[in-house]
C-alpha cells in the first residue's frame, strides 16, 4: 500500500488518508485525487461541516479533518530530498513565490 514511500512520508496523516482510505477503501485513483474529480479541499473545518450538512453543488457526503503537517516532518522530508504529497503544504498566508524561489541580486 505504501510502496515507493519512505517511513517519513508514511507517517504523514495525509498519506495515510490518501493511500489507506481514498485509494484502498474508496477505490479512487491517484489521478482522480490529483484532478480533484471526486474530492475537494477546504481550509476551514466549519466550511467542511457546512458542506456535509448542506445541499446543492458544494454538498459533500463526508468530510475528513486533518492534522497539519508538523514543521519537523516537512524539514526531514525536504532534507532527505523527498517530496511532500499534494495539498499537504498549503500554508497561509502565502508568501510571494518570487521571494522564496528566485535568488535576489
Amino acid at each position: 500500500m505504501f510502496a515507493g514511500l519512505s517511513l517519513r512520508q508514511e507517517a504523514l496523516d495525509v498519506v495515510q488518508l490518501h493511500k489507506c482510505l481514498l485509494e484502498k477503501v474508496l477505490s479512487l485513483s491517484e489521478e482522480s485525487i490529483r484532478k480533484q474529480e471526486n474530492i475537494s479541499y477546504v481550509r476551514d473545518a466549519a466550511e467542511a461541516l457546512s458542506r456535509v450538512r448542506g445541499e446543492g453543488e458544494t454538498r459533500a457526503n463526508v468530510a475528513f479533518l486533518m492534522n497539519p503537517c508538523r514543521m519537523p516532518q516537512i524539514r526531514d522530508i525536504a532534507f532527505a530530498g523527498e517530496v511532500m504529497p499534494q495539498k499537504s503544504t498549503d500554508f497561509y498566508p502565502k508568501l510571494l513565490s518570487g521571494l522564496t524561489i528566485y535568488a535576489l541580486d
